[in-house]
């Protein structure tokens, strides 16, 4: 078992939270280790932009480019995304694939001239961009295996249920008094039975062929709102106000089917909705540098990010028997609000200038995932647990993460009017050591092209990344060796934009 299933074992066999807790070390991945959406331009450079500037992107990299506009622009990136897993447990595999339609990135920047020579230019700029795209579906069935989830419900039954100020653990399973999402929903659909002495048993006897199916939705957006300028032409500055709100669905079903014959249980499944909506705040600071008439340099800092949260989390049991009887029981629909940070990061950028022929821009970003840190939001809605475990999991399991990338724009035809993009990167795993088994380093490749006409600009970009991760098809409490996912995403994007 991984150190962060480890940790988060005790957490699913014995919480005395009155449900299963939807929060945990996976947000900090999910809102913090990003993959960014930008316009068609820089998308297609590999996301490598931090060295230079005109470009409304620079808002959500190094906002220090927006002083190197002369003037305004206007423009909209849209396009389809598409994510395709590849589930491998024990000897089974699955692929499964979604679409989207993304919004990558529309905004307006306002270039207003000074009278001051040593400040001729200052830029607003006010624009949203689809920072991450969680679109996913992963499915995998069939897999035989000797453990059941059923056994988590087995354990929670055998704790006393005086611990909870219960007289009865039978009434308080019957009643949803106690693991109200997990072993009472179990209870009253038959799946728990009761044993000897008080003790309690699960209704799957044997091995059991196991069905997962996941989908996921939404999104990772942010409202910008920068300035930019430059100093003498040889340094600018910028900052951004980043307002990120997040919007994130997944329903999940794990169905089991007893192998053996004799069983009196034909299957049981285990149903999770788990619905995410929230707001918050950033901020990005950058300095760009003219070293020389073909070289620039770039700095920029994000700070960490504050998310308000509201999760909306209900689980389902559903068994069928033998003899054709049919039995189900719901979970309340619970509403908590939590915060959410995010780790800062930092960019460190350089681009080289081919005079009329074209630039070529690298960026590394250094990020510490052991930032990201889940707590109480001491709001009415908050659930006053102190997500101890799920930090003690983020230091465990987390480390910091490298990001390099590259991208090159070429110039071509009578007038330059063409442009010719290409680029890419890589993440180092944000896992520690032996966390994963999988190779959860991140690559990106892209390609695009662009034309401009008088004050007209068109681009068009395609990317793709693809990165591994384990998986717990069993879930962390379970001796089950986890399997793995290999996921992959790209992005088809079109924008057109008018220099005002």
């Amino acid at each position: 078992m991984n150190r962060i299933a480890h940790v988060l074992a005790g957490v699913w066999l014995a919480a005395a939270a009155p449900f299963l807790q939807a929060q945990n070390e996976t947000d900090v991945l999910r809102y913090g280790w990003i993959d960014p959406l930008a316009s068609a331009r820089v998308t297609a450079m590999g996301g490598s932009f931090g060295a230079l500037g005109a470009d409304l992107s620079c808002m959500g990299i190094n906002p220090a480019g927006l002083g190197m506009y002369r003037r305004g622009d206007l423009a909209i990136s849209a396009g389809i995304h598409g994510s395709s897993t590849a589930s491998q447990w024990g000897t089974r595999s699955q692929d499964a694939a979604g679409v989207d339609v993304v919004a990558g990135n529309f905004g307006i920047a306002l270039t207003y001239p000074s009278v001051d020579a040593d400040w001729p230019f200052f830029t607003l700029a006010v624009g949203h961009q689809n920072r991450m795209p969680f679109t996913q579906r992963v499915e995998i069935d069939g897999v035989s295996t000797d453990n059941t989830v059923s056994d988590l419900f087995v354990s929670q039954a055998l704790d006393d249920a005086a611990v909870y100020g219960y007289a009865s653990t039978d009434e308080a399973l019957s009643n949803g008094d106690i693991f109200g999402y997990t072993a009472s929903l179990a209870w009253r659909t038959g799946l728990l039975l009761p044993d000897n002495d008080a003790l309690y048993a699960s209704a799957v006897d044997g091995s059991v062929a196991v069905d997962r199916t996941i989908e996921r939705s939404g999104q990772l957006a942010e409202t910008q709102i920068a300035f930019g300028t430059t100093f003498q032409d040889r340094l600018s500055m910028g900052a951004t106000l980043g307002l990120p709100k997040v919007s994130f669905e997944e329903t999940s079903a794990h169905r089991e089917a007893p192998v053996s014959a004799g069983s009196d249980l034909s299957s049981w499944r285990f149903e999770e909705s788990l619905s995410v909506s929230g707001k918050g705040m950033l901020l990005r600071f950058g300095v760009l540098a003219r070293l020389s008439d073909a070289l620039r340099v770039g700095l920029a800092h994000q700070t960490r990010g504050r998310l308000t949260l509201l999760d909306t989390y209900a689980t389902a049991i559903r068994t069928s028997w033998i003899d054709e009887t049919e039995e189900s029981a719901t979970s309340p629909t619970s509403n908590s609000e939590y915060l959410m940070f995010t780790p800062d990061r930092t960019t460190v950028s350089a681009s080289f200038l081919m005079g009329k022929l074209g630039v070529l821009n690298a960026d590394y970003v250094r990020s510490d995932m052991r930032r990201g840190e889940l707590r109480d939001s001491e709001s009415f809605l908050s659930t006053g647990y102190d997500f101890d475990a799920e930090n003690d999991a983020v230091q465990a399991g987390y480390q910091v993460v490298h990001q390099a990338r590259v991208g090159l724009e070429m110039r071509a035809g009578d007038e330059k009017q063409f442009r010719i993009r290409g680029g890419g990167g890589m993440s180092t795993s944000p896992f520690a050591g032996d966390a994963v088994a999988a190779d959860a380093n991140r690559y990106h490749v892209s390609v695009g092209g662009g034309y401009r006409i008088a004050n007209v600009h068109f681009s068009a970009a395609w990317r793709t990344a693809w990165h591994g991760e384990d998986y717990y098809f069993m879930g962390a409490f379970s001796p089950e060796a986890p399997g793995q996912l290999q996921r992959q995403a790209s992005t088809l994007l079109l924008s057109a934009g008018l220099r005002l």
